[in-house]
């Protein structure tokens, strides 16, 4: 089955396991090569931790090859793993030029801060790989419980229309006083004379003279900037108490779809949540919506075995990297979760797409090659109709997603050994 609407969520951040990917430099601060008559040291130190090594790594300076180096060398030291997780470690001078010197790679290996600093990358690298597993068995772990028709009823109740408040002019009106002073001021600027007993007559005159014109032009232009100040914020009233009753007649359209279900709404909003997530499987999703029924309706293509990480890793008691493939039947298993935690995922995501929908109804298949005619062909492998109450019960970080199953009708062969049986739908 298709449905009328068609969308393919691609993976979001990859896990680049490359050699490149992890590594640990401690250096050309955190170490230097001290050549002299008594040999040679290595002085090791990881910047922030406070760790310091200096190691004799040859005993006389006559019997090195120092064509790589100068005297009190600084150095940089690069640790990481290769593709077979094997520690890699490269020494190289302050010009980028690297020091082949295996004397002094093997003292290195032997110093505190190269074990510590190995440990540590085996420790990210190993936690790495067990995450990105995680990223396809623990999709149902990301559902959000969905909104219920209480909730959004509530914020429909509280939905209140907001108003602009205008601003009040708070300048002062001028007054005699205060103009007086301010021609005052201006006075005994304009009269300082060394004649000082001039002075005072001058300024007095020159206030008296220029008061009461001082007064009236000030006061005009006070009304003046009173007057466009109000009839900007009459202009910003209107405007802003326009824009809020859009807002709010948006806001209050949109609660009411949420509650009825509106197949527009319905649509629009999955869409809209779906593109939001960032998970790591690719697959597409076919939906259409029953307003009837109030069912939002799915075919899921789901991602292939072939997708999910083949590596599992472990630290032993060496405190060493163990990585090692995983068997066919880990692998079957891990895609089972995958594949029914995702849809659980995407039932969570639908209910979410409206308070108002009440059954997800969920057929998934995936590519297989027809041994008869070596064409790849869709199978579907489980169907689920789930509804709202029921799902909201669960705990999703505590469920088994196959076993979550059981909590509805659904539909699907699975064997004990995680192998998925072709249904029909």
């Amino acid at each position: 089955m298709r449905y009328r609407n068609r969308i393919k969520l691609a993976p979001g951040l990859n896990i680049n396991l490359s050699k490149s990917g992890i590594s640990t430099t401690f250096g050309p601060k955190g170490a230097s090569v001290n050549i002299g008559k008594s040999g040679a040291y290595l002085n090791t130190g990881i910047p922030g931790t406070g760790l310091y090594n200096r190691t004799k790594i040859s005993s006389s300076g006559k019997n090195l090859n120092t064509k790589n180096y100068v005297s009190k060398t600084q150095v940089g030291v690069k640790l990481d793993l290769n593709e077979n997780y094997e520690p890699e470690v490269q020494i190289y001078d302050n010009n980028g030029k690297n020091i082949t010197s295996q004397e002094y790679i093997t003292k290195l290996k032997r110093t505190v801060e190269y074990k510590e600093n190995l440990k540590k990358i085996y420790l990210k690298y190993h936690d790495l790989i067990i995450e990105e597993t995680a990223e396809f068995t623990d999709l149902f772990k990301h559902i959000i419980k969905p909104i219920t028709k209480k909730n959004v009823q509530s914020k429909l109740n509280k939905l209140n229309l907001r108003r602009y408040d205008k601003q009040k002019f708070e300048i002062l009106k001028p007054s005699e006083s205060s103009i007086e002073q301010k021609l005052i001021s201006e006075a005994k600027i304009k009269f300082n004379s060394v004649l000082f007993w001039k002075n005072k007559s001058s300024r007095n005159e020159f206030v008296k003279n220029n008061l009461d014109l001082r007064l009236r032009k000030s006061i005009k232009d006070w009304e003046i900037k009173k007057v466009n100040f109000e009839k900007s914020e009459q202009a910003k009233e209107i405007d802003n108490n326009a824009n809020y009753l859009k807002a709010f007649e948006q806001e209050k359209e949109n609660l009411q779809a949420n509650l009825d279900a509106t197949e527009n709404f319905v649509l629009a909003n999955f869409e809209t949540i779906l593109k939001e997530i960032d998970i790591k499987p690719e697959f597409f999703i076919d939906y259409d919506y029953d307003f009837k029924t109030k069912t939002f309706l799915v075919d899921l293509d789901l991602p292939e075995i072939e997708h999910l990480p083949k590596e599992t890793a472990s630290i032993l008691q060496s405190g060493k990297l163990s990585v090692k493939n995983k068997t066919e039947k880990q692998q079957r298993e891990e895609y089972a979760k995958c594949v029914t935690g995702l849809g659980l995922l995407v039932s969570g995501i639908s209910f979410m797409a409206s308070a108002g929908i009440e059954f997800i109804k969920i057929s998934a298949y995936t590519q297989r090659v027809d041994k008869k005619d070596g064409n790849t062909k869709d199978d579907y492998i489980y169907s689920i109709e789930l509804d709202r109450e029921k799902f909201s019960n669960l705990k999703y970080d505590k469920i088994d997603p196959i076993r979550a199953f059981e909590n509805f009708t659904h539909k699907m062969e699975l064997s004990k050994t995680s192998i998925f049986k072709t249904i029909v739908v």
